[in-house]
């Protein structure tokens, strides 16, 4: 219950962060807004403070808003969307992606001058990484690691084996090579969990498809500091770092899409993003941090895409009426973000379904 309060307010605090940055743009530029929700209708109840409804909302994830006139080729009205010229209304679309990259920057900013945990052998950190321990970053199930009681976030400080022989791995192919080694015993891991330190007794698989003796992926995750005054511009560095990857990603899927191949394993729907943030918590909170920061840029990318019913679609239409000097006719407007809208919800539908018969 605690993960799923969790994941409900850091995916609410993304989609807040995404509208309000269409609310303070509008607000800005003169439109005035109709409603802004937070959480999804059935509306419970609501207040009215200058001429914009502030509403509480039954399903607590994330929000909305109404802007005046965003559906209507009708610009006679001054305070609405419509009235507003073709970049002042691409502004406001693209307020909200701005503003969850924005997010991510702060959050980088921050976890940078802390310590944002990192792992030693991804080349992007070139050598920045400090302390950096051996981490059981994901565990295998009903493997040994599990029977163990071995958990994501363990330090792995010592390995025994049944000669009583003990080594203290300084990699992670220190631990592949022990585990190799003595493949169907039983072996003592002495671990760091939470400041304490523990002894697991584990009895390693005698055999194995790929050298999974263990059942535990490990990596030297450590931490990447900077002081204060150079963090601003190393967290500007791995926004647009992480911007780059999030592209490639989405380019790398279309690509298979279109090639006919399965993306089963590349995307993630709400149980997939639920595991993901289930798992990062026993990294601890600088690492949920980080977590939250990639998937607000997801968020500000996938709104990019020119496709009907996101603000990439929309921005679309603004760059098809700039071209034909008129805008899109209402009609044609509303019912292709309708039906960009269904297929949207289908999609989500089908990743979410995906993700339960992946886990189950």
């Amino acid at each position: 219950m605690a993960t799923l309060i969790l994941v409900i307010i850091s995916v609410s605090v993304l989609i807040l962060v995404h509208e309000w940055g269409h609310f303070y743009s509008a607000r800005k530029l003169g439109v005035k807004f109709e409603e802004f929700g937070f959480g999804f209708p059935p509306r419970i109840f609501g207040v009215r403070r200058a001429k914009t409804l502030y509403s509480l909302n039954l399903f607590p994830i994330g929000g909305f808003v109404r802007i005046f006139g965003e559906n209507d080729s009708d610009a006679s009205d001054p305070e609405s969307f419509a009235s507003k010229k073709i970049w002042q209304r691409a502004v406001i679309l693209l307020s909200g992606v701005f503003f969850n990259i924005f997010l991510a920057y702060l959050i980088f900013s921050f976890l940078i001058i802390i310590g944002m945990p990192a792992d030693a052998d991804d080349p992007s950190w070139n050598g920045l990484v400090r302390d950096a321990k051996i981490t059981a970053t994901e565990i295998i199930g009903n493997s040994a690691a599990e029977k163990a009681g071995l958990k994501p976030g363990d330090v792995i400080l010592s390995l025994t084996g049944e000669s009583g022989l003990e080594e203290r791995p300084s990699s992670v192919l220190d631990v592949q090579e022990f585990t190799l080694q003595h493949a169907g015993q039983k072996i003592k891991m002495e671990i760091e969990r939470k400041n304490q330190n523990l002894i697991l007794d584990a009895v390693l698989a005698e055999k194995s498809d790929g050298g999974v003796y263990l059942g535990a992926a490990t990596a030297m995750i450590g931490k990447v500091r900077a002081p204060w005054y150079l963090a601003p511009f190393v967290a500007l560095g791995m926004t647009a770092d992480a911007i780059f990857k999030t592209i490639y990603g989405f380019i790398f899927i279309f690509k298979l899409l279109f090639s006919g191949n399965s993306v089963a394993g590349f995307i993630s729907g709400p149980v997939g993003i639920f595991s993901v943030v289930a798992g990062s918590v026993d990294f601890g909170w600088a690492f949920l941090a980080t977590l939250v920061a990639v998937i607000s840029i997801n968020l500000a990318v996938i709104n990019l895409i020119p496709f009907p019913a996101l603000d990439g679609g929309r921005l679309l239409f603004l760059a098809i009426e700039a071209l034909r000097g008129r805008p899109v006719s209402r009609k044609a407007g509303s019912l292709a973000h309708a039906v960009g809208f269904a297929i949207l919800i289908m999609l989500m539908a089908a990743v979410t379904y995906l993700d339960f018969k992946t886990r189950l």
